[in-house]
């Protein structure tokens, strides 16, 4: 696991990472009021898996804490073969969907 250093001075805005993840998002639940509801962040990370599809790289999903009580990190995880290509792919793909995508942000 690699993690995300927080500028909090205690770490609670600090996360995990897992080790082959290339994008993430911040999941908030289904409460009326969430920045970052389930199911808009599900429709991102698919749209990006899509991606990795067409280049016959598999993916699935791994969750781990953030620094916020009431969300959770989730991933898309690739093997570690595919991290380079999968990396490329995801700096190329955020870039290209920066103004039409909320959510979605890269591992690091």
């Amino acid at each position: 696991m690699r993690l995300h250093k927080g500028s909090d001075g205690w770490g609670r805005d600090s996360y995990k990472i897992p080790r082959y993840a290339v994008v993430g998002s911040s999941d908030c639940g289904m409460w009326s009021d969430s920045p970052a509801k389930s199911d808009l962040v599900k429709q991102e990370l698919e749209d990006f898996r899509k991606v990795l599809r067409k280049e016959h790289i598999r993916s699935h999903y791994k969750a781990t804490e953030s620094g916020n009580l009431f969300m959770v990190k989730v991933w898309v995880v690739v093997a570690p073969k595919d991290f380079t290509m999968a990396k490329n792919l995801a700096d190329t793909y955020l870039e290209e969907t920066k103004h039409h995508t909320r959510h979605i942000h890269n591992a690091e």
